[in-house]
């Protein structure tokens, strides 16, 4: 009887157990990452894949002067304004990825900042001297710190860039978010989001290759940044 009832105690510990280890690894205590279905396992970190983005199109970037909107002080005629209105000072572009379950962001490639402008010293109309008392403007312009009388000139053969058809990085194994962004730089000196587009909780496994497709083009004044990853539903993050 004794050992029928310590072989029953020891039935019930075990059922409490495994209860409480089942409400531990309950479907809703699982982050989000862990809930999507999938036909395929998660890697263990530390163990290294490989991401690689192909891109179709032309895989040309095209800018134009005046990507942000104007002021209203920039919007006085042209007769009235030292130099010509220019808001893109220059872009690049950058490839990065973001780790399920930890923080920040990864630039896998970050390209050089393609200059769209190059300043000039002003040149003046000559006019031959003649008598008279300084006005307004003449005081204003003696005024100005040295430097300022430069004015920016548009470069054309700046105004597109070509990226190449395939990327390719090593990772280590997980579940990753994947961007493709164009910045642009104001005539403030800060970088501005311009175009991009993402996919999200793309599979990177052990000695595998994870691909993604995209599709840079600039046809007909229009720019088409796009990435897609095969079996897997298009993303929603290009604007």
């Amino acid at each position: 009887m004794a050992r029928a009832s310590r072989e029953m105690r020891g039935f019930v510990g075990t059922a409490i157990v495994l209860l409480s280890a089942a409400a531990l690894f309950s479907q809703s205590d699982l982050p989000p990452t862990a809930a999507v279905p999938s036909p395929q396992t998660a890697p263990a970190p530390g163990e290294q894949g490989t991401l690689s983005i192909s891109l179709a199109g032309n895989r040309q970037f095209c800018v134009n002067m005046n990507e942000l909107d104007f002021s209203e002080a920039a919007r006085k005629p042209r007769q009235k304004r030292n130099s010509p209105l220019i808001t893109t000072m220059g872009y690049k572009y950058q490839l990065s990825v973001s780790r399920r379950g930890s923080s920040g962001v990864t630039k896998l490639f970050e390209s050089p900042t393609i200059r769209t402008v190059r300043w000039e010293k002003e040149i003046k109309p000559q006019q031959p001297p003649q008598p008279r008392l300084p006005t307004p403007q003449d005081l204003k312009s003696a005024s100005r710190p040295l430097g300022t009388n430069k004015i920016p000139r548009w470069i054309p053969e700046h105004t597109c860039t070509t990226l190449q058809n395939e990327y390719s990085f090593p990772l280590e194994g997980g579940r990753y978010d994947v961007y493709l962004g164009f910045d642009l730089l104001s005539a403030s000196g800060q970088w501005v989001p311009l175009q991009s587009d993402f996919i999200t909780n793309l599979i990177v496994e052990k000695g595998k290759t994870s691909r993604v497709e995209g599709k840079v083009d600039y046809s007909d004044g229009l720019r088409t940044v796009e990435l897609s990853a095969p079996g897997q539903a298009d993303s929603t993050g290009s604007r």
